[in-house]
């Protein structure tokens, strides 16, 4: 009888591993449409956070990886549902005619991100 036990839970923790592995893989989620852009200020501002949030705000969408590429431009991405969203996004932003001067789609190929070690596993 202690030889069947055994044997069962060698076979328990052998299998364990791959049932942990198939339930990593079934929750990562796919990534979310999105659309980057260079947004002209009419003004200076003192941080890059302070243009996002505003950006955010007046688009209604989350807005990441905001980068200030000069005094007055700003380039980030706005995360949307699809590119009907996106474009109502960028004309809400465009509306504010006290904050955007302009909002160009950034025209340059994005790289893809590296997976983290765990995902490429």
């Amino acid at each position: 009888m202690p030889m069947i036990l055994s044997w069962r839970r060698s076979v328990l923790l052998s299998v364990l591993p791959l049932w942990a592995c198939a339930q990593v893989e079934s929750t990562t989620a796919a990534p979310e449409p999105s659309l980057r852009v260079v947004v002209t200020t009419v003004g200076e501002y003192a941080s890059t956070a302070e243009v996002q949030n505003r950006v955010a705000n007046l688009a209604r969408v989350p807005v990441r990886e905001a980068v200030e590429l000069a005094p007055n431009r700003y380039r980030m991405t706005l995360l949307c549902a699809d590119q009907t969203a996106c474009r109502a996004a960028i004309a809400r932003i465009m509306a504010d005619r006290t904050f955007a001067l302009a909002v160009d789609a950034d025209s340059r190929q994005q790289i893809p991100t590296k997976p983290t070690r765990d995902a490429a596993r």
